[in-house]
């Protein structure tokens, strides 16, 4: 019992309504949501002002871009004319953050806001910039810090990131830094960006619906010659070229999947290169597969869990 004599669940049962959220409610969350992330770029920049850090305006025509690439150049970014308009609509809130040129006295070098250096040029309008000197390292960290907490790259752009950090010989704590990953996440990153080559990540683009998985598997087909050869059928096609990124990947993909030869009872699992990785034996009893080869077993076997989840979800879907 309570004050008045009511039992408490009486209570429950008349602030339960209360909990039901209205359309009114949903878009006062949402306008929450935005003050929050505009009070988040706040306190970024107070933070960068009370540590002494002065804005200054330069002209964009001296600012250079990072020495490190970290997206893919030539990809379409949707949410690039958004920033740009907002810009001119409010001005620019955040400044960009840049170094004085190592090499090129009276020029800077940009860590991060290439997107709002780019707007502001396109603007006609000096950039808002932090101008720090910084090594060569704390450029690159502070340059990943930015991408990890604002607009997060594509996997493959991250592992390209990592690669050119690898390339440039960044110790492997600083790449890590710079990237928000441990050790074992960095592996698989520079992986894919020394198996899969260059000229293919740059064709297909920065497929950002193309996670991990995907990539680490087009990683493993591709890897002989043969594979190589179908590869570049795939990127000259006409079929490739008119397609987005994420379907540039998925026409990759397809032209490496293994290949299924039925001979009697028994279909051999080719990839494109002509290599049998499986053989698959019908009869009466069921269906015996075979893996020829001991990485085709191992990465059966870890999709095993995730094929019977699909069969479960199709049968469901049946009844």
């Amino acid at each position: 019992m309570v004050a008045g004599g009511k039992p408490r669940q009486e209570v429950a049962s008349e602030q339960t309504p209360n909990r039901v959220v209205s359309g009114p409610v949903r878009a006062m969350n949402l306008g929450l949501q935005r003050l929050s992330e505009d009070a988040g770029e706040a306190r970024a920049l107070r933070a960068q002002l009370e540590s002494g850090d002065r804005v200054v305006e330069l002209d964009p025509n001296l600012l250079d871009g990072s020495f490190i690439a970290d997206r893919i150049s030539g990809a379409g970014d949707p949410d690039f004319e958004a920033l740009k308009e907002g810009i001119a609509a409010h001005g620019q809130q955040v400044p960009i953050l840049a170094r004085p040129h190592p090499d090129a006295p009276g020029r800077y070098q940009v860590a991060y806001g290439h997107r709002r250096l780019r707007a502001a040029s396109e603007l006609g309008r000096t950039v808002k910039a932090i101008v720090r000197n910084l090594s060569d390292a704390e450029l690159v960290i502070a340059q990943g810090k930015e991408n990890n907490e604002r607009r997060d790259l594509s996997f493959i752009e991250r592992a390209l990131f990592a690669a050119h950090l690898v390339e440039r010989k960044f110790d492997r704590p600083t790449i890590m830094a710079a990237l928000g990953v441990e050790k074992g996440e960095l592996s698989r990153l520079i992986t894919v960006a020394t198996t899969i080559s260059a000229e293919v990540i740059l064709a297909v683009g920065p497929a950002p619906k193309i996670g991990r998985p995907r990539w680490m598997q087009l990683a493993e087909l591709i890897g002989e010659p043969a594979g190589v050869r179908k590869v570049r059928a795939t990127l000259a096609s006409e079929e490739f070229k008119a397609a987005d990124t994420d379907r540039r990947f998925e026409f990759l993909f397809a032209a490496l999947q293994p290949k299924r030869i039925r001979s009697g009872n028994v279909t051999l699992l080719k990839l494109g290169t002509g290599r049998t990785v499986a053989r698959l034996q019908h009869s009466p009893k069921g269906l015996r597969v075979s893996a020829e080869e001991p990485a085709f077993s191992a990465f059966l076997e870890a999709r095993l869990p995730q094929l019977i989840r699909e069969f479960e979800d199709g049968s469901r879907g049946n009844h």
